[in-house]
């Protein structure tokens, strides 16, 4: 009798909702105020793929600090090819930064890396050495770090 009752009300309440719906002339007040799209700004010259056609089709992600066994910063991160090409002798420099840093700051490490072949569509984890002035410790949290891709060759 209890599951009964619960199936009742259950009931009752969907169709006085779909009644209330089915009724109702007016679209939702947040469909007819919802903002405009904004157009992002324009991107600077290291992140707009002015710079190198590849910065489109190659990214960076899963940055990891960690020190090495000779007490030297290293970062491991993977190198995603999101083109349907082969890419050759991969070259690239990258930037660290701080996510709250402005624009003008100095990065707080930089490193490269060199990615001999690297299949259509395929990533691959790559390690090295940051040339920073900072300890591992003193670094942003990797959720804190943001970071600059300049291809250098291909």
């Amino acid at each position: 009798m209890t599951v009964i009752s619960a199936l009742a009300f259950v009931g009752i309440g969907a169709a006085a909702f779909f009644t209330i719906q089915y009724f109702q002339k007016e679209p939702t007040t947040a469909a007819r105020n919802a903002a405009p799209l904004e157009n992002p700004p324009p991107a600077t010259a290291s992140s707009s793929g002015k710079g190198n056609a590849l910065l489109k089709h190659v990214e960076v992600a899963g940055l990891r600090l960690m020190q090495n066994k000779a007490r030297q910063t290293e970062v491991r991160f993977v190198v995603i090819n999101h083109s349907g090409a082969e890419l050759q002798n991969l070259l690239g420099n990258i930037d660290l930064r701080a996510r709250t840093s402005k624009q003008d700051e100095e990065p707080v490490g930089v490193f490269s890396f060199k990615i001999p072949a690297l299949g259509p569509y395929e990533s691959r984890e790559v390690t090295s050495v940051i040339n920073t002035k900072l300890k591992v410790y003193e670094l942003p949290d990797w959720q804190n770090l943001d970071h600059r891709l300049q291809i250098t060759s291909q």
